[in-house]
């Protein structure tokens, strides 16, 4: 019995070391959530610094240049110690990838302040850096093991996603109104961000909390203005540029509201890490020892001469003197909570697999019919509507297809 109380106890401690380590992941998102949000703001910055060829907005891009090196050194203060770790090899990948992309920002600032380069590629510069930071979001996310901080991880990175969703927006936007006209392609992009943000934010919903939502309702939907350009956004109509500062500044205002709900969400997900630690370490701290109820069960054990009865059945009231009922009774309850466990991240699962199959589904069809991601998750809605069918099946069918062309 001593030597299952030990492993018992080694149980207790590993779920202790890795929610402990999953706190550690927690401080790193907090660090990449004001590092992705400042990234976004010198991307507006320079967008419409460039799309106004250097009329508007030059000493704010310069301002959000020195906000994102700060924010740039606090993340990289916030990083694990470099080791090998089981099941750590796509973390630390993921984390070498967000290294790579965020080096090449004085090389792009370098471009942007030469003005050689184009809004749209600086656009998509600023947003490949800020996609291998959500990924590490992301990871966190697929591989916690404590269904509560899974909740809070999914519910934060759907949240960021969707906010990243709009502040591409406003660099869209922007770059309409200051040419004074949308072009076919950016109408069509224009359209499918919005319907990505909502898909997000619906996403966010299931999972944040009470309190989170209530803050969340206010923000739930854009105000009036905001849907008045995007109608003309949307559609073909034709502005001056004196809409470009208009729109970028109603965008930035719901961006930074929605930072605010972010520090919410990010200030949940320590929490739940500090309940998790807290409760499980004092559950190690107790006795390892079970009540004697709840526990009833009849257990039938073949060829054997020592039970009591001729039939071979034991019932669990007469285990304590011959198996130790209460270390039973302890087993049974930690296999219990176990599968519970189990069963609710299984459901989480599911959630983050459909994002792999849908964002698989949608990088396919770009290499294969050169399309944008834009471009991309229209055809995957519109093949869904056509066939009445869900998104990830839709996506599934195309991951097989693709594979089977691979052979």
């Amino acid at each position: 019995m001593d030597d299952a109380l030990s492993w018992l106890q080694a149980s207790r401690q590993s779920d202790i070391a890795s929610l402990q380590r999953l706190r550690q992941t927690g401080k790193l998102i907090t660090t990449v959530s004001e590092l992705v949000h400042q990234l976004q703001r010198e991307r507006g910055a320079s967008n419409l610094w460039i799309c106004s060829e250097g009329r508007f907005y030059g000493e704010q891009r310069l301002a959000s240049e020195q906000d994102v090196t700060r924010c740039q050194r606090d993340f990289c203060q916030a990083l694990p110690r470099v080791e090998a770790q089981p099941g750590y090899s796509r973390f630390c990948n993921l984390i070498a990838a967000a290294l790579q992309a965020l080096a090449g920002l004085p090389a792009l600032r370098q471009q942007i302040t030469q003005q050689q380069i184009a809004h749209a590629q600086a656009v998509a510069a600023f947003s490949t850096i800020i996609r291998s930071l959500l990924n590490l979001v992301f990871e966190a996310a697929d591989t916690a093991s404590h269904p509560d901080i899974t909740r809070a991880l999914i519910a934060l990175f759907s949240f960021m996603q969707g906010k990243e969703l709009t502040g591409q927006e406003r660099a869209l936007g922007a770059a309409g109104f200051a040419a004074g006209q949308f072009s076919a392609e950016q109408r069509s992009a224009m359209v499918a961000l919005i319907e990505a943000e909502e898909q997000s934010f619906s996403t966010f919903q299931q999972f944040a909390d009470e309190a989170v939502l209530h803050h969340w309702q206010p923000l739930a939907q854009a105000s009036r203005e905001i849907e008045r350009l995007r109608r003309i956004a949307c559609t073909d109509g034709r502005r001056d540029d004196s809409g470009a500062l208009h729109w970028f500044s109603l965008l930035s205002q719901r961006i930074d509201q929605m930072k605010l709900l972010e520090d919410r969400l990010s200030a949940t997900l320590m929490l739940r890490c500090r309940e998790a630690i807290a409760l499980a370490q004092h559950q190690a701290a107790e006795p390892l020892h079970v009540a004697q109820s709840g526990c009833d069960f009849t257990l039938y054990v073949s060829g054997v001469d020592w039970l009591p009865t001729e039939s071979g059945a034991l019932n669990s009231d007469g285990l304590a003197p011959q198996l130790g009922r209460s270390l039973l009774s302890l087993i049974t309850e930690q296999s219990q909570r176990l599968q519970h466990q189990a069963n609710e991240l299984a459901t989480l699962r599911a959630t983050l697999e459909e994002r792999k199959l849908l964002d698989q589904a949608k990088t396919w069809l770009m290499q294969q019919h050169g399309l944008s991601e834009e471009h991309a998750w229209q055809r995957l809605r519109k093949s869904a509507m056509d066939q009445n069918k869900r998104l990830p099946e839709i996506a599934q069918a195309i991951v097989t297809v693709a594979a089977t062309m691979k052979r």
